[in-house]
């Protein structure tokens, strides 16, 4: 269980990586914005991966499964996500965000509402070891509802999170193109979430009651 836990955090450590080298690619250096953005960035991964390492491994493990069962659309729209999410973004940010903005309102904004993000999280994955990366069921782990936690606010809590962090890296990196590909984003996460909740409420025992219990599938009040 922990080698595929450690391949995980290892595959999750390159990809932010090469995020920011992305950034450095498209921008030619790094600026004090930048620099502490993506500092925070990779600190995050590091201490998230050891917090869940300690307390919850087996969902890390999971979590670094790429060949599973799950749909044609889950396939489709996860890697459209993991694609835009943790290089296009920053390569995109590197390329039309000018240097030397400084630390501003936006830059603080969006930095509280990405850790924020992080949080969430992490929380959820502590909670749920059934959060694989890919959208399936999970017949053969006995699979079962969980409603602890940040799922009994909502039921895709780390969705809510990405949508989040699409907030987030808009203020950070303020372009246009930022925007668009974050917006993309966030339109993939709610397609995903849509099709994935019916999915659990046709196959996945106790889902259904739970989301008349928990009636909001990623934002508290409105969806």
């Amino acid at each position: 269980m922990k080698k595929g836990a450690l391949i995980y955090i290892a595959r999750l450590l390159a990809e932010r990586l090469i995020g920011a080298g992305l950034f450095w690619a498209g921008a030619g250096a790094f600026d004090l914005r930048s620099g502490i953005f993506f500092s925070v960035y990779i600190l995050v991964a590091v201490v998230s991966a050891w917090v869940i390492y300690r307390r919850n491994p087996e969902t890390l493990k999971e979590r670094g499964k790429v060949n599973t069962n799950s749909p044609k659309w889950d396939k489709i729209l996860l890697l459209v996500f993991w694609l835009s999410a943790f290089f296009l973004v920053y390569f995109a940010a590197g390329k039309t965000v000018p240097l030397g903005k400084g630390i501003k309102f936006d830059f603080i904004a969006g930095m509280v509402v990405y850790l924020v993000s992080a949080v969430i999280t992490v929380k959820a994955m502590l909670e749920n070891t059934f959060l694989e990366s890919t959208a399936r069921l999970q017949p053969e782990r006995n699979q079962k509802v969980i409603m602890t936690g940040p799922y009994s606010v909502v039921r895709h809590p780390t969705y809510s999170a990405v949508l989040l962090w699409c907030v987030a890296v808009s203020c950070i990196f303020p372009s246009r193109e930022v925007l668009i590909l974050s917006a993309a984003i966030a339109t993939v996460i709610i397609i995903r979430t849509k099709l994935e909740d019916e999915m659990l409420k046709k196959g996945l025992l106790g889902y259904d009651e739970y989301s008349k219990k928990v009636k909001y599938r990623l934002i508290p009040f409105l969806w």
